[in-house]
């Protein structure tokens, strides 16, 4: 072979390699990305510090982000400005003299045309129209808070325990009262379990929420130190970050120790030691875990 033939033929080799190494390059470029470059899910952006949320079940530890919070102070009983007055929280099918007074209360604010002494469904449709206008959880309950707007109010001045009535109206589903550091577990609108809490201060807010995402481990970095938790059950957003709201079992430290006594769980001494999430011992985790699906509501009651 002549030297020009040659010299031809090494150019063309080298071509040859040039494509290949671009296809290579080319393959990697459309690859999936790696851990440490996966991209946030747009709906959880505000809720993880690393990579998208694992499918709901999934073993994989996710990192969550604290929220925050704000220290509060309790709630004041307004004076009674009414001529009567109610000791107790009333919804559809009760009756009597308390009833009444509620119900003369909702006339005075143009919401009812009579007094009847029977809650009623014109009642709860009145009730809920005042509780809109108060930025009131909007409930048809006319409970503590309700009553005390009215100014009406003269049951205990501290918050009032759950009942079977602020269960949620999924068939499964479960209560978060701050105000008493109480939870508890609904089967078909009945209080099964009750168990104690550790919350933040300034949330959840009250209202009804949908359980969206379970995840078995979870971690945090909240007050500058790594922690895991189990049985990771959200059902909200935080206020001031958009981080993720659930129950979940009381974190562990690096070093294995709990960040918090386990006896001191739903004492009024670590209330507000959460960041928002709902803090529970171990086997109330389980518990909550092994009820609560996806779609199953979470009523916060204060």
């Amino acid at each position: 072979m002549s030297r020009s033939y040659r010299v031809l033929a090494l150019a063309l080799v080298g071509v040859l390699v040039m494509v290949g190494l671009a296809q290579v390059i080319g393959h990697r470029d459309d690859a999936a990305p790696t851990d440490a470059a996966a991209a946030v899910d747009p709906a959880a952006a505000n809720d993880t510090t690393v990579a998208a949320a694992p499918a709901s079940g999934d073993t994989q530890a996710v990192t969550d982000e604290a929220d925050g919070d704000v220290a509060t102070t309790s709630t004041t009983v307004p004076p009674q400005t009414g001529d009567c007055t109610v000791t107790a929280a009333m919804k559809v099918g009760a009756t009597g003299d308390e009833v009444s007074c509620l119900q003369s209360q909702l006339m005075k604010a143009g919401l009812l045309a009579a007094a009847s002494g029977t809650f009623d469904a014109a009642t709860d449709q009145a009730v809920r129209a005042y509780q809109t206008s108060k930025s009131l959880e909007v409930d048809g309950v006319a409970g503590r808070q309700t009553a005390q707007s009215m100014g009406i109010w003269a049951g205990p001045e501290g918050p009032l325990p759950a009942t079977d009535a602020d269960c949620p109206s999924t068939s499964h589903g479960a209560i978060v009262d701050r105000a008493n550091q109480r939870g508890a577990l609904c089967a078909d609108g009945k209080i099964t379990y009750q168990f104690p809490i550790t919350t933040a201060w300034s949330q959840p807010d009250p209202g009804t929420y949908p359980v969206y995402a379970k995840d078995m481990n979870a971690s945090s970095n909240f007050g500058g130190h790594y922690s895991t938790m189990t049985h990771f059950v959200a059902f909200t957003r935080g206020k001031y970050k958009g981080a993720r709201i659930a129950f979940h079992s009381v974190p562990k430290l690096s070093d294995g120790s709990w960040v918090m006594p386990l006896e001191a769980v739903g004492t009024e001494q670590y209330h507000g030691e959460s960041s928002g999430c709902i803090r529970v011992l171990p086997d109330d985790a389980q518990k909550i875990w092994d009820w609560l699906s996806q779609g199953d509501e979470v009523r916060v009651i204060s």
